[in-house]
This record gives structure tokens, sequence and C-alpha cells, in this order.
């Protein structure tokens, strides 16, 4: 019996296995198309529509960089690397070197700390000079504040806070540190000539700094306080002249201040939006943009209560400055938390949404998209144009 019934079960598989379907023939492979190589060529400087965009790279901090972009065609360009906690690129007035101060660690991650500002020419964009500088520049979001040149290019400011306020000035000819130098309760740095610059401080007033000629810091007169606590001015404002800048508050007040002379003068006050626009602010990590030759500020605009002064634009919000008037509103396709545009007489809008990977070429006077960039580090943030003095110049 045991065997009538295994020759039964060996006949039944034998049956099943002779019914089943042949296995189909593996998939044909297309051959891939070779990858082409190709060369970009740098220029010695910035053109007028070459643009840098910042990445701090959240999820692999410690690799920050910036891209060089051609807006005019959409090309990729190259990339600055700018280490952990990536702030931004310094560009001189020339637009032929970039310097990115920069922290690294003996372990990658952790170890020794070794804060640097290394010197990249644009027509190679090679790491060059390195010259060290106290290891306490701010770790923040990008800001143009945090790094600025003085206007001959000749010093390069970096704020520190360890909590403690400082600046570190860098000689950018001799390539050298100059010293580091307090500056207690204010902080940032807002050019207003040469070697003039506003700090912002705790309580709402600014204070006028200078540099001598050896590049030492000296503190000047503070104002009494130009902003309230319920309402503070944003720690990103514009400048519109060679001693003013415009600042916003949260809730989209402006103040247009100049500082000419180490002395600090309100010169206008205005609000953005109307009595029956209460619902709109500012907001975003680059919320204002200004093209000097038409008197043209672009201000990202959103819905919004308090508290939202980092949420990205739903409109651009465009303004005669001079006027105090808004003449446009653009509208959106996708929101944007930075904004920039080119300084020449012919000018290009840029917008890009932090995680989005994108940068959006635009036209400024209608916001319309001309190209887009895309496949950019998700972690985008502070939009940097060529400067004006080489935009003058370029070819």
């Amino acid at each position: 019996m045991k065997t009538l019934l295994a020759l039964s079960l060996l006949a039944l598989g034998a049956s099943q296995a002779m019914a089943a379907p042949p296995k189909p023939a593996p998939p044909k492979l297309v051959p891939l198309k070779p990858e082409e190589l190709t060369t970009v060529e740098l220029k010695e400087q910035m053109p007028p529509h070459w643009v840098l965009v910042n990445d701090i790279s959240f999820l692999h901090i410690a690799d920050g960089r910036a891209y060089l972009i051609d807006a005019d065609s959409g090309h990729f360009l190259g990339t600055i690397p700018g280490g952990m906690s990536h702030t931004g690129v310094a560009v001189s007035p020339d637009g032929r070197t970039a310097m990115v101060p920069g922290t690294y660690y003996s372990r990658g991650s952790r170890g020794t700390r070794t804060d640097v500002v290394t010197f990249y020419k644009i027509s190679d964009l090679m790491p060059g000079d390195e010259v060290e500088i106290p290891a306490k520049r701010i770790q923040s979001l990008p800001l143009p504040s945090t790094i600025p040149l003085t206007d001959d290019g000749r010093f390069l400011l970096v704020y520190n806070f360890t909590p403690e306020q400082s600046v570190s000035v860098v000689d950018a000819q001799a390539r050298k540190l100059v010293g580091e130098f307090p500056t207690p309760g204010c902080g940032l740095m807002h050019m207003t000539g040469p070697r003039g610059f506003l700090m912002q401080c705790a309580d709402g007033s600014l204070q006028a700094v200078a540099l001598d000629a050896n590049g030492a810091v000296h503190l000047g007169a503070t104002t009494k306080p130009l902003f309230t606590v319920d309402d503070p001015a944003s720690d990103k404002p514009v400048r519109i002249g060679p001693s003013t800048w415009l600042f916003t508050t949260f809730a989209g007040d402006v103040a247009v201040i100049d500082g000419a002379g180490g002395q600090i003068a309100v010169k206008a006050r205005w609000k953005l939006a109307g009595a029956d626009e209460s619902a709109w602010r500012p907001g975003g990590l680059q919320p204002l943009a200004y093209h000097a030759p038409s008197g043209r500020l672009f201000v990202l605009m959103h819905k919004g209560g308090a508290g939202t002064h980092k949420f990205p634009g739903e409109e651009i919000w465009v303004y005669d400055v001079a006027a105090a008037k808004r003449i446009a509103r653009i509208a959106l396709d996708q929101p944007a938390s930075a904004v920039a545009v080119s300084g020449d007489a012919a000018p290009l809008l840029y917008t890009t949404l932090f995680g989005s990977g994108t940068l959006a070429v635009r036209d400024p006077g209608t916001g319309t998209v001309l190209r887009k960039v895309e496949g950019l580090g998700s972690d985008l943030t502070l939009i940097q144009p060529a400067p004006v003095a080489a935009t003058a110049g370029a070819r």
C-alpha cells in the first residue's frame, strides 16, 4: 500500500511539473548611453548673471557648499566647499575671488576644531590661501551680515557668537588675521561705507562701528531702541544705498536707516501692507531683494500671524522705495524662502524654496519663470548674485 501511495504522489508531481508554464525569457537589456564628459570654462570674474546658491546640507552638515550657476543658460558651473555649518560666501568687489569662512574638525564631526577662511579664484574654484581665525564663528543659517567685506575689499569681517559676541577681522589683501574684537550686546555687520558698519543690539537699538586703517574695530554711539520687543526688526535687512539699509519688522513695518559717518538716523518709516491687508507679512530665509538701478524692492510675503517670520512667501510684492509705494504683486507658482535680483540694467530675479533643490530664474517685471536649475542640494538658503562692481565691469 505504501509503495502504491508513493507511486501515485510521484505521478501527481510529474503531471504538475509537465503542466507548469515555461519560465519567461530574461528581459532584453537596452545598452545604456555612455555619459559624455564636458568641460566648463570659467571666467576670471563673475559676469552679471552668474549667481551663487548656498546649501547648508542639513543631512550631512559637515559638507556645506555653494553652487555657482550661469543663470542665462541654466548651467551648473561648479561647487565651492564650505565645511561645517556653511554660512555663505564673501565675493571680492571685482568678482574675481571668493572667501569662505569654514569650520573643520580633526575627526570629521568631532575632535579639535579649526576655523579658517579659504580663498578661491572664480577662474578655477580651487582652494588657495587659508587664514586661521578664532574658532568662534557663528554657526547659523547663511546670512550675508555674518561675513561681510568692507566696500574696498580690504577686510573680511566674521561674526562670532559663543554666546559672547565679537568680530574677527581678516586682511583679505595680506591674507592674515588682524585680530578679534569684542562687541558686547550687539551682533551682525551691515556695511555703511568703506570702513563703517551697523550692528543690531539686543534691546532693539543699533550701534555704529568703524574700522581704522589697520583693521582694528572701534565701537561708536548706540541709538535708543528703534524697534520694540513685541515687533522686533528682522536680522535680514537689505542695503539700498552706500550707507543706507531698509529694515523690516516681523509684522511688516519698514524703517529706512542711514549710518553715514557713524551717525545713525531713521530716514523713513512705512508699512508693507495696507490697512485691509493685515494678514500679510514678510517671511523666509532671505525675504528682501533690492535693485539699485530701478529703486525697486522685492519682498516675499505670506499670510500668517505672529511667529511666522520664517514662513516662505506665497507672493512677491514689489515696491518703489523712494515713493514708499507698492507697484506690483506677483503670485508665485511655488512658495519661495529666498529671493534675490541681479544688479545690472537688465536684471534677472531669482527664487528658491528650502527643500526643493531648485533655483528658479524669473523675469523681474512679471515673475514669469524663464528657466529652472534643478538637481541642486535640497537645503538651499541664501542666493548671492554677482557683486554690483563686478557687474559694471564684466563682459
